[in-house]
């Protein structure tokens, strides 16, 4: 679903979008701040208590949620719209809930359709015993996430998958070697804690840019990697095509000679957003 608000901003359900019409600049909300806004957006001006957003848009999908998850989420949102001049759009109402604005204009419109092709095989493939889509325990969310670790054969299916991410892994590590950081202006490049240097390469996102140096430690950390000087990290979250997709988060820990080039790689692939 795309919802136009006030003339002036969309937002776009299906991959947790906003843009702003006039620049046609565009920002990707995390999956939790997207679902928290489509629930206002659908309440029809409607008071939400506390605890149904809580329920909606965290116990729901087996995630722990707060009252401290909820005001950072708000405020993510209230400062999202208002750099694309949308204020005054989400209400507090003390000690009762939250409610949208009901003088400004929200108008919807379906989202274009597209068809997905699955590869046949005469061979039916193995059941997992837990879906990924039915498991809350794999559901991530930007302020946290619990661990798992799952182990099931390979069907046809995965086995595809595993294919297309190594083929993302090997797409990634030529373009990292090929296209330094200097020369590539989406990269945003940071210090971090020890002395080596973080190469994002999506470049930094202003509401992500506090969490991000501990999210980067953290994974080096669970890998017993080092972060000293000599070393670069190159860093790398996707967004994701859905509110069920939940993205890929691809790490790599470089060690640099005494020119500043590369001369190897221990590389890492998560098949979810990787938040700590």
């Amino acid at each position: 679903m795309i919802y136009i608000i006030d003339d002036q901003v969309t937002y776009n359900s299906d991959d947790c979008t906003l843009s702003h019409i006039p620049t046609q600049e565009t920002l990707s909300l995390s999956i939790s701040s997207g679902r928290l806004f489509e629930q206002l957006l659908n309440s029809q001006g409607e008071i939400l208590a506390r605890e149904t957003l809580l329920t909606e848009v965290w116990d729901k999908y087996g995630l722990r949620g707060s009252n401290s998850n909820l005001n950072q989420y708000l405020s993510i949102l209230r400062r999202a719209l208002a750099a694309y001049g949308c204020e005054n759009l989400i209400i507090t109402i003390p000690k009762i809930g939250i409610r949208l604005n009901t003088d400004i204009k929200i108008e919807r419109e379906s989202s274009p359709a597209f068809v997905v092709t699955e590869v046949q095989s005469d061979e039916e493939p193995a059941e997992s015993p837990v879906s990924s889509q039915d498991s809350p325990a794999i559901r991530p969310d930007p302020v946290m996430a619990d661990k798992v670790v799952k182990k099931s054969g390979l069907s046809v299916r995965q086995g595809i998958f595993v294919l297309m991410l190594m083929l993302l892994g090997s797409a990634f590590w030529y373009f990292i070697i090929s296209e330094p950081a200097e020369k590539n202006s989406s990269m945003s490049t940071i210090k971090l804690q020890g002395g080596c240097e973080a190469v994002i390469v999506q470049g930094l996102d202003v509401f992500e840019q506090k969490s991000l140096d501990k999210q980067i430690l953290e994974i080096l950390k669970e890998n017993n990697q080092s972060c000293v000087p000599g070393r670069r990290i190159y860093f790398d979250k996707n967004t994701p095509f859905t509110t069920t997709d939940y993205g890929r988060t691809i790490l790599s820990a470089c060690n640099l000679n005494s020119s500043g080039h590369i001369v190897s790689c221990d590389s890492f692939y998560y098949l979810d957003w990787r938040t700590f």
